[in-house]
């Protein structure tokens, strides 16, 4: 996937490394640090704040996005109008647990992903020494229904949420 990227895109330092740890970025070199759907992949959710936290210049963003814990859609059942959904947990919500998916999509083979509370998510943030400068459930706008392939993906855009947004900054020294 590197070599794929670097060809795609020479002018981008594209590096391998360790999310928990970000060996190869320097203290306090990036000003903004973006994870899309990663953070419920790592194994030490902690560990992975605190590397954003220390790579992070002064004054820094970070913008996390991640499958919403408290609604997963493994566990969703809707109504035929896809309106009203229920979810049905295996294990208690406040439980952490390492989990095992299926394949689906363009997987092709299992994935491991940890469910955490979502408050386990503020508390790393907090204690890595983030503030938390803003929070959203993002849905489908009235502006892209059009982009929804069908009805029943519009009605799951717009009353299912699916992830959940965080806007984190590093104070000022």
């Amino acid at each position: 996937m590197i070599r794929i990227a670097r060809s795609k895109a020479a002018h981008i330092d594209f590096r391998i490394d360790s999310i928990s740890e970000l060996h190869t970025v320097t203290d306090g070199s990036i000003d903004i640090v973006i994870s899309n759907y990663v953070l419920m992949d790592t194994p030490d959710l902690t560990e992975t704040v605190q590397a954003f936290f220390r790579v992070l210049k002064p004054g820094g963003y970070g913008v996390v996005v991640f499958s919403h814990p408290c609604f997963p859609q493994e566990y969703a059942t809707g109504t035929d109008s896809d309106v009203a959904v229920t979810y049905q947990w295996n294990f208690p919500y406040f439980q952490q647990q390492k989990c095992v998916g299926p394949p689906w999509g363009h997987f092709t083979s299992e994935f491991i992903w940890f469910h955490r509370p979502l408050s386990d998510y503020w508390k790393a943030f907090r204690k890595s020494g983030f503030e938390v400068v803003d929070f959203e459930e993002p849905r489908l706008s009235e502006e892209r229904y059009h982009l929804a392939k069908n009805e029943r993906q519009l009605n799951n855009g717009k009353n299912r949420p699916y992830s959940v947004a965080f806007k984190l900054k590093k104070r000022e020294q």
